[in-house]
């Protein structure tokens, strides 16, 4: 149920190709994972789990983020984000 929850708001990461754009996306979703119960351990178990698949891959790298960094670069980001 907590990993629908997370895929759903996590989801909206896959548009996302600049840091600004991920950090305004994660100021979105982080209260609303708080909000459901979603704790950090939860968070970095769907990582483990579903590494790759957490954050789907952009098709246009036209000024974005390469596909490598981009769940790397969201991790650390929400790491931060959820540790405040």
């Amino acid at each position: 149920m907590k990993d629908n929850i997370i895929k759903s708001y996590l989801s909206k990461l896959s548009d996302a190709n600049s840091n600004e754009e991920i950090d305004k996306i994660l100021d979105e979703v982080i209260p609303k994972l708080k909000a459901n119960g979603i704790s950090l351990p939860q968070v970095m178990m769907y990582f483990k789990m579903y590494g790759d698949d957490a954050i789907p891959k952009s098709q246009d790298h036209r000024n974005s983020i390469s596909n490598s960094n981009k769940a790397q670069i969201v991790l650390q980001k929400l790491l931060a984000k959820l540790k405040n």
